[in-house]
């Protein structure tokens, strides 16, 4: 029997190429590598439409789980709650990793459906709408995980990052901060980013502070960028007397530029940082920040997931959001 394999080999492309022909997914293809395609698959007698129903039918009791940035140790936990819960209703789990990059979004989710993987958890780079769409039009079963794209409506199991990051300058507020930064990477698409922004000017807005745009810092998701953003932050003039960071990464170089200027967390400028891991207490000074329900997050995005997969009827598609915690320690303080 023919098989992709043979398809790929014949036309001289990869398999996923070929999944996208399968899938009709032709965005970024040209029309002599998809005709290349068709014609083998015409030459060996390969029908595309027989394929898709066979898998359609065929279970493989295996799940996919597309990642954004797999260094970030924030996710180790996440796929722990994932896995256990996969075990649990005995699905494997397959796991890749976009890179923050749509095109190697696109190739993986074609890669995890060549694979024959009943359905899909995707934390979404939030640039490929049309992919999105496009599963959703195929109903293959999918959850977005962390991050919602856009006004799609799809399952989505998200923590409430406007509340974290209310909460977290809410505490600064009462401590007596009022000069109070915040340190972002990039927001474009990224619905956690854009949340504790929000939440920062919600807290801001409803005490009656104005806010200050000097003190609202994005760095590129490079090594060493959020060092030199926290460096420009306490030189200004009137410089803030606590920041918010709202990335784990971000924390640890948020110390660092506060030590290259010489300063001290708490008593130059309080630090509260986002996601909470076993070895955050172990930081001089000993950190406060936002805690996610990471493994809840995992757990209760594969439970969504395996209930759309062997579910009999199409029901509503259901949005879950998860309370964090904020937990205080010594980095932030009434400012001197």
């Amino acid at each position: 029997m023919t098989t992709i394999n043979d398809v790929a080999k014949t036309a001289g492309v990869s398999k996923s190429t070929v999944s996208r022909v399968l899938n009709k997914n032709f965005e970024y293809m040209s029309e002599e590598t998809k005709s290349k395609i068709l014609n083998a698959m015409e030459k060996l007698n390969y029908s595309p439409n027989s394929v898709a129903q066979s898998l359609k039918k065929k279970k493989t009791k295996v799940v996919g789980i597309l990642l954004s940035d797999i260094s970030n140790p924030f996710w180790a936990e996440v796929l722990k709650g994932v896995q256990h819960e996969c075990m649990k209703s005995g699905y494997a789990l397959m796991v890749n990793s976009s890179g923050e990059d749509p095109n190697l979004e696109k190739d993986n989710v074609d890669i995890l459906k060549s694979k024959q993987v009943d359905g899909l958890i995707i934390n979404p780079t939030g640039m490929n709408t049309s992919l999105y769409k496009q599963l959703n039009d195929q109903e293959f079963p999918f959850v977005f995980l962390d991050r919602f794209p856009g006004e799609m409506m799809a399952d989505t199991v998200i923590v409430n990052n406007v509340l974290g990051a209310s909460r977290s300058i809410q505490h600064l507020i009462n401590e007596g901060h009022r000069r109070i930064g915040i340190m972002l990477y990039p927001m474009e698409n990224k619905s956690p980013r854009i949340d504790r922004l929000k939440g920062y000017k919600k807290a801001l807005n409803d005490h009656g502070i104005p806010i200050d745009e000097s003190l609202v810092k994005v760095c590129e998701q490079v090594r060493g960028e959020g060092v030199n953003a926290t460096r420009q932050m306490l030189s200004l003039n009137n410089r803030p007397t606590a920041i918010f960071s709202t990335n784990s990464i971000l924390n640890l170089e948020i110390l660092a530029g506060v030590k290259e200027e010489k300063l001290r967390v708490p008593e130059d400028v309080s630090l509260i940082g986002y996601d909470d891991f076993p070895w955050v207490p172990l930081l001089d000074p000993p950190l406060s920040t936002v805690r996610q329900p990471a493994y809840k997050l995992g757990e209760k995005a594969a439970q969504t997931l395996i209930r759309r997969m062997e579910e009999k009827e199409s029901s509503q598609k259901q949005i879950f959001q998860l309370e964090p915690e904020l937990i205080i320690r010594n980095s932030s303080a009434p400012p001197g």
